[in-house]
C-alpha cells in the first residue's frame, strides 16, 4: 500500500469529493450521495484543476472495507499472500469476496496486518474516470491505511486508540507496541462523539483494558465535541484542515 510520490491526491466519500495537487485543493458536494454520485462529480473537479500524472486515491470506509487479519502460519510470497487474504475474506463475507481486489500493509512476521478489499467493478469505474482525465492510479486505499502510516511515528509504541470519523461512519483501531491489535468500523448517526464513546467503551472492555490509553482522533467532514469521549483518558484531536476532506488528502 505504499505510494511512489504521486503528484495528484484524490478523496472520495459518499457526500463529497476532493482533489489536491501541491497546495491547490478543490472540493465539491455530491448531488446524489453514493459511489455513482461521487464518480459523476469527480471529472468536473479534475477538469477544473487540469491535472496530469499519477494519482493516489483515498476511499471513504463506506466504499472500501478494511480488515485486521492474523499473520498467516507460514511466510508467503506476494501472490500466495493475496490468495490467503481472499480466502480469509471469503470465509467472513461469502464467495463474492474472493473476487475483491486486495492490498495489504506489510508487517513483521507474526504480527496482525491491515488488509483492504475493493470490488473490481468499482475499481474499473474509477480507472475509467481517471484515464479520461489523463491520470493513472498509483494507489487506491482506504482512509485508515494512509492515516495510520502518516501518524504511526507520532502515536509511538505504547498503548493507544486511533479513531477516524467521517459522516455516518466511525473506524477505531487499537494499538500496542506500535502494532494494530483490534479494529472496528461502525455506522454513526446523530451524535458522532456519543457514538464513538460507546464504541470505545465496548472495545476497551473486550480488550481487557485496565488503564485508559490515549485516544487520537482524525475527522473528515465531522464536527463534534470529541473531548466528551474522554472517559478518563487523554484525547488528542489531530488537525483537520480548513476544508472537509483535508484529512484524507494528506500525503
Amino acid at each position: 500500500m505504499s505510494l511512489l510520490s504521486p503528484s495528484v491526491r484524490i478523496a472520495l466519500t459518499p457526500g463529497r469529493v476532493a482533489v489536491a495537487a501541491g497546495g491547490d485543493r478543490r472540493e465539491a458536494a455530491v448531488a446524489t450521495p453514493g459511489w455513482a454520485g461521487a464518480l459523476a462529480e469527480l471529472p468536473a473537479l479534475l477538469a477544473d484543476a487540469r491535472l496530469r500524472g499519477r494519482a493516489s486515491v483515498t476511499l471513504s470506509h463506506h466504499f472500501a472495507q478494511v480488515h485486521l487479519l492474523p499473520s498467516p502460519p507460514l511466510a508467503l510470497r506476494p501472490v500466495e499472500q493475496q490468495g490467503w487474504i481472499r480466502d480469509q475474506l471469503a470465509r467472513q463475507f461469502g464467495e463474492a469476496a474472493r473476487d475483491w481486489q486486495v492490498a495489504w500493509q506489510a508487517e513483521p512476521p507474526g504480527a496482525p496486518f491491515l488488509a483492504a478489499g475493493v470490488e473490481p467493478a468499482r475499481l474499473a469505474e474509477l480507472d475509467g474516470v481517471l484515464r479520461s482525465a489523463s491520470l493513472k492510479a498509483a494507489a487506491v486505499q482506504p482512509w485508515l491505511v494512509g492515516a495510520w502510516n502518516r501518524q504511526r511515528r507520532r502515536l509511538g509504541r505504547g498503548r493507544a486508540w486511533m479513531a477516524l470519523a467521517e459522516p455516518g461512519r466511525l473506524t477505531l483501531l487499537a494499538l500496542a507496541g506500535g502494532r494494530a491489535t483490534r479494529l472496528r468500523s461502525a455506522l454513526a448517526q446523530d451524535d458522532p462523539a456519543a457514538a464513538l464513546a460507546g464504541l470505545l467503551t465496548r472495545e476497551a472492555l473486550l480488550a481487557g483494558e485496565e488503564n485508559p490509553a490515549p485516544l487520537w482522533i482524525e475527522s473528515a467532514g465531522v464536527r463534534a465535541d470529541w473531548q466528551a469521549t474522554a472517559g478518563g483518558r487523554s484525547v488528542q484531536v489531530l488537525p483537520a484542515g480548513r476544508a472537509a476532506l483535508d484529512a484524507m488528502l494528506e500525503a
